[in-house]
């Protein structure tokens, strides 16, 4: 990204933090009665400092913390933008305390005695209250995915990681010069463990449900992994137009936040799905804006993602995938053939007359099992292979990196 592109992409950001500023009063007020007292006994917080727009890091981590609330033990999510803490408190009855002072913060989390503090990204701002000292600091990333991203030498300035499982744990002892393995910490994916949650929704529409899920054009050619630009109106237009299938859309939310052209490709797609659905409204066609991305993998007969946490998530949940890569990377190895295709041969069979060979391979997955080469590769990503118990892990874990187990 040029600096030119910066100083754009910052321009861009200005109107919606000048709007946070202005509401804050007003959102302090309605969180007033939720925020925890000086008095109060907070043993874990979780610090986000980013945007609305960023939200949905912070978000897929909610019920994680409720289900830890629900254990007896305080939490509370410092935010620093009042309309992230606006949105987020519609969304959870987890206490906010919303201020753009790290002094009030750091003042809060002492009288509160706070034992462990959470990060789900690498907000600049989380280097600052990284200078607390006594809570354990505690980075735990808003997904699993073979990214650059998430190799970023910045994990070692946490106390711990926790990491989904041997894949992550591999990655990053690879690429991390100098990281003490002891800081790694395996959970599994508790966002995973949706499945238990409800059941699976009732289908009477016999098309093949598919859920195209693209991640966002990055900011950089290293992070450059989203399908939708090279491939996603083409792909989507196809699907649209084959009687077979039901198209879900899924975009990554910060798509076209760095890209004018991911931004057209993104309303070409849009606009396609709002026409496909007024010329055939039975066939069950949407944009889909669920906060919980696994419900929608959970609910489709096949995905269709770049590299990203889509994909790990799909394969974590034993849903028939086909991975949409730019470049190769070790997932893409792992799975077999007809489940990970280049956007370059994707391009070539989309534009196939006779027949499109992609449809029907995508037709043909959705209709199987998935193959034991993906359900291995399940085990290395998340470990133990019985979704329901990365919650379970994941307060094990906190209570034990904390030692919140032992406080009177």
């Amino acid at each position: 990204m040029t600096i030119f592109d910066l100083l754009k992409r910052q321009s861009h950001l200005l109107p919606a933090r000048i709007h946070a500023v202005a509401v804050e009063k007003k959102v302090s007020r309605t969180l007033s009665n939720t925020t925890p007292a000086p008095t109060a006994v907070v043993e874990f917080a979780v610090f986000f400092a980013d945007g609305p727009s960023q939200s949905y890091q912070l978000e897929q981590w909610v019920a994680p913390f409720e289900a830890l609330q629900k254990r007896g033990y305080g939490v509370c999510l410092l935010v620093m933008n009042a309309l992230t803490a606006r949105k987020l408190n519609r969304q959870t009855n987890l206490p906010i305390l919303l201020t753009r002072s790290m002094e009030q913060i750091e003042t809060a989390l002492a009288s509160w005695n706070t034992l462990g503090i959470f990060y789900v990204n690498n907000s600049q701002a989380n280097f600052t209250m990284l200078r607390f000292n006594g809570p354990a600091h505690i980075h735990l990333s808003h997904g699993e995915s073979e990214k650059s991203s998430m190799v970023s030498n910045q994990l070692k300035a946490y106390d711990f990681a926790f990491i989904a499982g041997l894949a992550a744990r591999r990655r990053i002892m690879a690429n991390v010069a100098r990281i003490d393995p002891a800081k790694l910490i395996e959970i599994g994916r508790p966002q995973l463990d949706v499945q238990f949650a409800r059941p699976a929704a009732l289908r009477t529409n016999p098309r093949i449900r598919v859920l195209y899920a693209p991640t966002w054009e990055g900011d950089g050619q290293n992070m450059a992994y989203s399908s939708i630009v090279s491939i996603g109106a083409k792909l989507v237009t196809a699907l649209l137009s084959d009687e077979r299938f039901t198209v879900v859309f899924r975009p990554h939310p910060k798509t076209g936040s760095s890209s004018v052209e991911a931004r057209h490709e993104l309303g070409r797609i849009r606009k396609a799905i709002t026409t496909a659905i007024h010329r055939t409204p039975d066939a069950g066609h949407f944009v889909d804006r669920a906060v919980d991305s696994s419900l929608s993998i959970y609910d489709a007969d096949i995905v269709l993602c770049d590299i990203s946490a889509m994909a790990m998530d799909s394969v974590g949940l034993n849903k028939p995938l086909m991975l949409l890569y730019t470049f190769p990377t070790t997932m893409t190895d792992d799975l077999a053939i007809r489940q990970s295709v280049s956007t370059q041969d994707a391009s070539r069979m989309l534009a196939e007359e006779n027949g499109n060979p992609l449809l029907s391979i995508i037709a043909t997955l959705s209709k199987s099992e998935p193959p034991q080469q993906q359900q291995a590769l399940r085990d290395v990503i998340f470990g133990d292979p019985a979704l329901g118990s990365a919650t379970e892990r994941f307060i094990d874990a906190t209570l034990t990196v904390t030692s919140a187990a032992d406080r009177p």
